[in-house]
């Protein structure tokens, strides 16, 4: 089943990604996305256990993880591996399919003989937190069509769809181990504790960015230095965590705007800006408007 109703991710307490429940059990859920539908045109850092394949229906998106970042376009696949933090930018209207499912879907228990054999090599591999998957040879157009057939499956629900979707995913992943071989063959080690330390700053700013925060409140929720902390944020997304609190900030304002009567003081005190001036200031800055002119041009 294709889910057409998906607006913003929903976060958890930790910043992982609540995903929908409405598979009727199946730990396989797909979203059709559509850019237009995601506050500011963004969708902010978050991960998930699950496993995900994005195909890119109509125009592009970057992408962005700690690895660095990516423009996919129309017609390729983005693989993103399970625990991995990501974040998305539309600076254009995209649309895009988003498959993502329990690994235990295809591979039965963690450490069964095909989970070794075949999905732990690339789940556990430090070097493929994401692969981007273009037309350029005849196995990654052949993973491509893979994924095309399964949006027909999902789409028609024929008799024994779930069955089909399993195979039609083992498929695409003893591509992808053919694909991968030469990057996992030059594993890299990636820093695993920088990833877990964010996770603990992301979760602390999304519970409390409404709240007075600085540098030293951030910091601590992983227990770093400030300095630490800093080039955490620089190492992982390439940003200062102060500016990357002051565009969350702007982000949940924006949603604000666009689906509540909430007055522009009101909308400012409650995601943390310390005046109206600074609020509109900043908000210009970020979005390029005004955040009257924001409400006006996005009510929904």
């Amino acid at each position: 089943m294709i889910q057409y109703q998906k607006k913003d991710l929903t976060l958890g307490d930790n910043s992982k990604e609540l995903l929908s429940e409405d598979s009727g059990g199946l730990p396989f859920v797909c979203h059709y996305d559509e850019s237009r539908l995601f506050t500011g045109h963004h969708i902010p850092w978050h991960w998930h256990d699950w496993i995900e394949l994005n195909y890119i229906d109509k125009g592009s998106y970057q992408m962005h993880s700690p690895d660095g970042d990516l423009t996919a376009g129309q017609g390729e696949v983005v693989f993103i591996n399970r625990n991995i933090m990501h974040a998305y930018d539309f600076p254009a209207p995209v649309n895009y399919y988003s498959y993502s499912f329990d690994s235990r879907f295809l591979a039965g228990e963690f450490g069964s003989y095909i989970d070794r054999k075949y999905f732990a090599p690339i789940l556990r591999s430090k070097s493929l937190s994401i692969l981007h998957i273009r037309p350029d040879t005849p196995r990654r157009i052949r993973m491509i069509e893979l994924i095309l057939q399964l949006t027909d499956v999902l789409r028609d629900e024929p008799e024994g769809y779930e069955l089909t979707v399993r195979e039609i995913i083992s498929r695409f992943f003893l591509l992808m181990r053919a694909e991968t071989e030469e990057i996992r063959a030059a594993e890299k080690k990636g820093n695993e504790r920088d990833l877990e330390r964010m996770k603990l700053m992301l979760q602390y700013i999304y519970s409390h960015y409404s709240d007075p925060l600085g540098l030293e409140q951030i910091a601590g929720a992983a227990g770093i230095s400030l300095r630490e902390c800093t080039r955490c944020f620089q190492r992982s997304i390439s940003r200062p965590p102060i500016r990357f609190l002051i565009e969350y900030r702007a982000q949940m304002a924006a949603m604000r705007l666009e689906r509540t009567d909430d007055s522009i003081s009101s909308i400012a005190e409650q995601c943390g800006f310390v005046s109206d001036s600074y609020f509109g200031k900043t908000f210009k800055d970020i979005y390029g408007c005004a955040p009257r002119e924001y409400r006006k041009r996005h009510r929904t």
